[in-house]
C-alpha cells in the first residue's frame, strides 16, 4: 500500500494514476477509486469510479457508480485500488483490513467451470457459475461486503459487458466488464473492517438542509417518491426522449408506458441503495422473489432504454430486461441495441438477450454511436446542449455529463436562483428546447465545469446544483471542512476543468484526435417528426461554434489535446508524483 498526501486541488487521484500508466505505455490496468467527498456521511456521497482503457472505443473509460462501492472503499481506508497486469489464470481478489493493515488475498479459480458466451454449445445455460448474481452469492460473507464482478460475457472479453457492484449497480459504457476478463480477474471483494468517517458538523448541516428541501423541489421529489426517476418516459416528451432508431416519432413504448404499472414489481424504495443519502433515487423492481434486492435496481437508463429504444411498455418485460442486464453483466444500451427487432417475452428473454449479444445485434439496423459507444435515449435534436456534451466528452456520450436542456426551459423553479448565469452559464429567462442559440452555446462550458467538479469530488449529479438542492456554497464548505483550508467557487470550477483536462490528455496519449468529437450525420439532417419539438434538427454551424466555445473554456485545442500551459503543468506534476510513488513503474 502507498500513502501519498493528495489535496483536492491536485485533481482526481485515479486520473493522475491513469495518466501515469498510459504515458508508461501500459494498457492492462483497472482503477477503482473514490473522490475526496465520497464514502462520507453526506448527501450524494455514495459515488465511486471505475477507470480503464475503453474496450468499446479508442479512448479512456471512466464510469461513475452509485451504491455501496464508495463506502466500501472508505471502510478499507483507501482512496483507490489499482490492478495492473493480467493474472496467469482466472483469479479472485479479496481485500480486507483497514489503512496500514489492508491485505490482499488471491484466489486461483482454475477449477471453475468457465462458460464461453461465444460458443453456443457452452453458453446455453449461464446460470452457473459465471453470472454476476452467482459470483456474488458465492463470495459474499456479510452484508457489508462489496463485490465487484462481471458475467460470462465480460470474462470472455465481450465489449458489451459491464462491471456490476453488489448485483445491481453497473457500469454503463466502455465495455469495462471485458477489462476484468482481459485481466483474468473474476471478482474483487472489499471487506474493510474500518468505519465510515464521522460526519463533520458541516456534513450534518448540509445533509439535513438538503433532506428538508426535497419535498419542495419537483425534481428531487420525483426522484425520492415511487415509482422514481427510472420511469421518466411519457407522452409529451417526444424529441427530448429518444425513439427506436432515433426516428423522431413516438413509438408504442412511450405512448403506452404507465410508470405506475411497475409498482406491482416494487421491492425496495431506494432507501437501502446509497448509504447516508436521503434522496433514495434507485428503486428496485423484480418479478423474481428469489432474486437479490439490488438485482432490480433501476437507474435512469435501465428501463428507459427498453421503453424508448425497443418500444416496450409491458412492465414484466421492462423489469426482466433491467434485471437480466445486471445478472448477466451486460450494458443496458448495448442490450437495447442488440435486441432491436427481436421478439421480447419475459419467459424467453434470457436466451434471446444472450443470443442477440453473441450475434452483435441486427446488422441491417442503423447504429448511433460516439467514440464507439451507443448514444443514450435522450435525443440530441431535442437536447442540443447535451448533444455537444455527447460529442466532446472524452469518455463517450454520457447522458449525465451535464444538466439536460429540459431543465433550463422557461418556468423551471430553479431559474430564479442567484448566480445561475455566472456559475452555470444559463440565463434566468430560460431557453427553448431543440435549439442551440448563442446564449446556450456561450454557457455550456461553464455548465460542464460545474458537473465535472461534482464528478471530481465524488458527489452525485442527482443531488447536484443547479436543479437539485445541493448548492455551490454548500459543496465548497464541505471541501473546506475536509481539507482544513479555504475552498471557494473558483477552486471548484478549476477542479472541474482539471478533471476534464486529465481525460482529454489521456485520450490524446491514446491517439484520439478531435475527429472523434462528432455526432452521427443523422441528427443534422433528419428532424424530429412529431410532438412539440417537431422539426428540431441540429444546425451544423451552430454545433461547431458551440464545440469551439466549449473547447476554449476548457483549455483544449482543436487537435485533440490540451493547450493551456497551466493545465498541462498541473496534469504532468500530478502524474509524475504518482509515478514516483509507485516506484517508477516497478510493479
Amino acid at each position: 500500500m502507498i500513502s501519498v498526501p493528495w489535496p483536492v486541488r491536485r485533481g482526481p487521484v485515479h486520473l493522475a494514476i491513469a495518466h501515469a500508466l498510459v504515458v508508461a505505455d501500459r494498457r492492462d490496468w483497472l482503477i477503482i477509486a473514490k473522490g475526496p467527498l465520497s464514502g462520507r456521511r453526506l448527501v450524494g456521497s455514495a459515488v465511486a469510479t471505475v477507470t480503464a482503457v475503453s474496450r468499446s472505443g479508442p479512448g479512456i473509460a471512466e464510469a461513475q457508480l452509485e451504491g455501496p462501492l464508495a463506502h466500501g472503499l472508505a471502510r478499507l481506508g483507501l482512496d483507490a485500488i489499482v490492478v495492473v497486469g493480467a493474472a496467469q489464470a482466472r483469479t479472485g481478489l479479496i481485500i480486507d483490513g483497514f489503512g496500514d493493515t489492508v491485505r490482499c488475498h488471491r484466489e486461483r479459480l482454475d477449477h471453475k467451470d468457465h462458460k464461453d458466451p461465444d460458443d453456443p454449445d457452452d453458453s446455453d445455460d449461464l446460470d452457473a457459475p459465471d453470472t454476476v448474481w452467482h459470483t456474488d452469492a458465492h463470495v459474499r460473507e456479510s452484508a457489508d461486503d462489496v463485490v465487484i464482478t462481471t458475467g460470462a460475457f465480460g470474462i470472455g472479453g465481450d465489449t458489451a459487458a459491464s462491471i456490476v457492484i453488489n448485483c445491481g449497480f453497473p457500469t454503463t459504457q466502455g465495455g469495462l466488464g471485458a477489462v476484468l476478463g482481459d485481466l483474468r480477474l473474476d471478482y474483487l471483494v472489499l471487506r474493510g473492517d474500518g468505519t465510515v468517517p464521522a460526519a463533520t458538523p458541516v456534513d450534518v448541516d448540509v445533509t439535513q438542509n438538503y433532506a428538508a428541501r426535497i419535498a419542495d423541489n419537483p425534481l428531487t421529489l420525483s426522484e425520492k417518491t415511487y415509482p422514481g426517476f427510472a420511469t421518466w418516459p411519457g407522452p409529451g416528451l417526444e424529441g427530448y426522449a429518444a425513439s427506436a432508431d432515433f426516428s423522431g416519432r413516438a413509438g408504442a413504448g412511450v405512448r403506452d408506458f404507465d410508470p405506475q404499472s411497475l409498482m406491482a414489481f416494487a421491492v425496495d424504495d431506494g432507501s437501502s441503495a446509497c448509504a447516508e443519502c436521503p434522496q433514495w433515487c434507485l428503486k428496485s423492481f423484480s418479478a423474481d422473489p428469489a432474486a437479490p434486492v439490488d438485482g432490480g435496481r433501476a437507474h435512469q437508463l435501465g428501463i428507459s432504454a427498453a421503453v424508448l429504444l425497443l418500444d416496450v411498455s409491458d412492465p414484466a418485460t421492462l423489469v426482466a430486461v433491467n434485471s437480466l442486464c445486471h445478472e448477466l453483466g451486460i450494458e443496458h444500451l448495448r442490450a437495447a441495441e442488440a435486441l432491436r427487432g427481436q421478439p421480447l417475452h419475459p419467459d424467453t428473454l434470457r436466451q434471446t438477450l444472450m443470443d442477440a449479444i453473441r450475434a452483435g445485434g441486427d446488422a441491417t439496423r442503423p447504429v448511433f454511436r460516439v467514440k464507439g459507444m451507443p448514444i443514450p435515449p435522450f435525443d440530441p435534436r431535442g437536447n442540443q446542449g447535451l448533444a455537444v456534451g455527447y460529442a466532446l466528452n472524452p469518455t463517450g456520450p454520457r447522458y449525465d455529463v451535464l444538466e439536460h436542456d429540459i431543465d433550463f426551459e422557461a418556468g423551471q423553479p430553479w431559474l430564479d436562483q442567484d448566480r445561475l448565469d455566472i456559475d452555470f452559464g444559463m440565463p434566468s429567462t430560460g431557453l427553448l428546447m431543440g435549439t442551440l442559440p448563442a446564449e446556450r452555446r456561450a454557457g455550456l462550458g461553464q455548465l460542464w465545469l460545474a458537473w465535472s467538479a461534482v464528478d471530481a469530488l465524488g458527489l452525485c449529479e442527482f443531488a447536484a446544483p443547479p436543479t437539485r438542492e445541493l448548492t455551490v456554497d454548500a459543496i465548497c464548505s464541505v471541501v473546506a471542512a475536509v481539507e482544513g483550508a479555504p475552498f471557494g467557487r473558483d477552486d471548484l470550477f478549476q477542479l472541474g476543468r482539471l478533471r476534464l483536462g486529465f481525460l482529454r490528455q489521456l485520450n490524446a496519449s491514446l491517439g484520439l484526435g478531435s475527429d472523434e468529437d462528432a455526432l452521427p450525420e443523422h441528427f443534422f439532417t433528419q428532424p424530429v417528426r412529431e410532438g412539440r419539438l417537431e422539426g428540431a434538427v441540429i444546425d451544423a454551424g451552430e454545433f461547431e461554434d458551440a464545440c469551439r466555445q466549449v473547447r476554449a473554456v476548457l483549455g483544449w485545442n482543436d487537435d485533440g489535446g490540451v493547450d493551456d500551459d497551466r493545465l498541462t503543468r498541473a496534469i504532468t506534476r500530478a502524474s509524475e508524483l504518482v509515478w514516483t510513488e509507485l516506484e517508477g513503474g516497478s510493479w
